[in-house]
């Protein structure tokens, strides 16, 4: 067997896994990047319902007109450009169950948005 014939074998030997194991993490790699990508759309987000854990992640808040649970609650808010105005308040374990158009604030209060 010559220098030739064993870097052949070599190459088969490596390729052909390595082309199985990119047929199987491509796929994933790329649905993986598109559902990133919808998540940054403010569309797809009112699509969904958003849940917000943190007023940092508002671009900005209105008035103040109550409280709940220790947090201030704002005649609307605004994330990611779009406009959702206080709606109602609701128990903590609603976040498992957010529609469309609405945001939850927690610890209860949702707002929607007319956009």
């Amino acid at each position: 067997m010559d220098f030739g014939q064993i870097v052949l074998e070599g190459v088969k030997f490596f390729t052909l896994p390595t082309l199985a194991l990119l047929a199987v993490i491509a796929p994933a790699y790329f649905v993986a990047r598109l559902e990133i990508r919808k998540r940054g759309d403010p569309l797809y987000l009112k699509e969904v319902g958003v849940i917000i854990k943190k007023l940092d992640c508002l671009d900005a808040v209105a008035d103040v007109i109550g409280r709940y649970g220790g947090v201030e609650i704002y005649r609307y808010v605004i994330f990611k450009g779009m406009r959702y105005s206080y709606d109602r308040i609701v128990p903590a374990s609603y976040r498992n169950f957010i529609g469309a158009k609405e945001l939850f604030l927690e610890p209860g209060v949702v707002y929607v948005t007319t956009d």
